[in-house]
């Protein structure tokens, strides 16, 4: 296996392996609108109580993202990435001998989430950071990009199961890919990267940074918020977007393999939008990639029925170029601000937002499908999301801001 990825390069190695990791745990948790479909079909559940399980994962990551961060910092990507393999396996295996609703929060909505946050941004955002000094927001793209061949790979692969044998065994042929061939990749390549003990810039302020330290700085909140709205305004389209087209006359496996597409799209958009976090300011880079995803969603919500196939491709196309390369500006903006020997704990605790924003967002789109018969409501609470994201992240910018936060960093070096 070592052969395989045999690089003079060791930070090569690590970015080649992290994209095949966080790819498939991305792809198995955005394939969760594939899942959603055919459980609704087999038990008739209510689809805002359903959609629940998503929201219960996305709060477990959110509760999950601190301890990560501190275990980090502890003992090291390998090992935690290496028991999320275990998580993932047995909470995949267990959610195929589901029979009552109670069961499918427990191993999905619980174990695997589990799971899914010891492979996810937090371990790979600490481990990348960690390999990269300069280009970081470039190498994070990189990796992040696994998350589009991910849902490529992953969406219509699930359906295609789902469809052959049924969604448990989908399930557990997911759950022995995890066991089989993730976790002899981890153990074999994850390893402590050489700038652990320097932030971004080498400054011994930055090294300085402490989680109750940022806890009183505005740059830290204004970007926890800025994530928060986001994954809302994200999630309430990934969990329902294959209902919303199945609603309006496509087929299952139409709707599946299209959005599949996103994943070339999304792949593209976090390596273009990596690039340009480097080359300009990540705020620019920010706000051009929400107003490209808000076209998206408005193509989206204007998609009434099976004659405008043209408005999919443009809701995949421009959606997916902005899908998950927000999380790779704001995540390298949180690293360069707060990078050192620290940050594993300071990041965990800033991504609780993604599973906050993500689980109130999945909710709220099915309540309000539920109670209008309509995704117009929630997919407009989608943009409103995602532009007052763009807001915080230009606020976190001002000279104002910073300086407040450098006044606060010298008042605690003489505490």
């Amino acid at each position: 296996m070592r052969r395989l990825f045999a690089s003079s390069n060791p930070s090569l190695n690590i970015m080649a392996i992290a994209f095949i990791i966080f790819g498939f745990a991305r792809g198995v948790h955005s394939s969760f609108g594939v899942f959603y479909v055919a459980l609704l079909q087999t038990f008739g559940w209510g689809r805002g109580i359903t959609a629940a399980v998503f929201s219960v994962n996305l709060i477990v990551d959110a509760i999950a993202s601190p301890i990560i961060g501190h275990l980090l910092d502890r003992y090291g990507p390998r090992n935690i990435v290496a028991g999320g393999c275990l998580l993932l396996c047995a909470g995949l295996w267990l959610s195929s001998r589901i029979q009552n609703l109670w069961e499918f929060y427990l191993y999905f909505g619980l174990v695997s989430a589990v799971g899914l946050s010891f492979l996810g941004m937090v371990p790979h955002v600490v481990l990348i950071s960690e390999w990269f000094s300069t280009k970081r927001a470039s190498a994070l793209g990189t990796v992040s990009s696994g998350t589009g061949v991910g849902i490529l790979l992953l969406a219509p692969v699930s359906e295609w199961l789902i469809s052959e044998w049924g969604w448990a065994r989908a399930f557990q042929i997911l759950s022995a890919f995890a066991l089989l061939l993730l976790l002899p990749l981890v153990w074999n390549f994850y390893r402590r990267g050489p700038y652990r003990q320097t932030s971004s810039g080498g400054s011994a302020a930055k090294e300085e940074w402490t989680a109750r330290l940022a806890f009183a700085s505005l740059q830290f909140w204004l970007i926890f918020i800025s994530r928060l709205v986001a994954a809302g305004g994200t999630t309430v389209i990934i969990t329902h977007q294959v209902a919303h087209v199945v609603d309006i006359g496509y087929s299952r496996l139409f709707a599946a393999t299209v959005f599949g597409l996103m994943g070339v799209t999304s792949t593209g958009g976090r390596l273009v939008f990596g690039f340009l976090a480097d080359r300009f300011s990540k705020q620019t880079a920010y706000t051009l990639n929400v107003l490209t995803t808000l076209v998206g969603v408005g193509a989206l919500m204007a998609a009434h029925d099976a004659s405008q196939t043209w408005l999919l491709y443009v809701y995949v196309l421009l959606f997916g170029i902005g899908f998950g390369s927000r999380a790779v500006i704001l995540s390298a903006l949180s690293a360069d601000i707060f990078s050192g020997k620290r940050f594993g704990a300071i990041y965990g605790y800033s991504v609780i937002s993604v599973g906050m924003g993500g689980a109130l967002g999945s909710w709220l789109g099915g309540v309000f499908y539920d109670l209008t018969d309509s995704y117009f409501y929630s997919f407009a609470l989608s943009a409103a999301g995602l532009a007052l994201s763009d807001v915080c992240i230009w606020v976190a910018s001002l000279e104002r801001v910073s300086s407040y936060d450098k006044r606060l960093w010298n008042r605690g070096r003489k505490q």
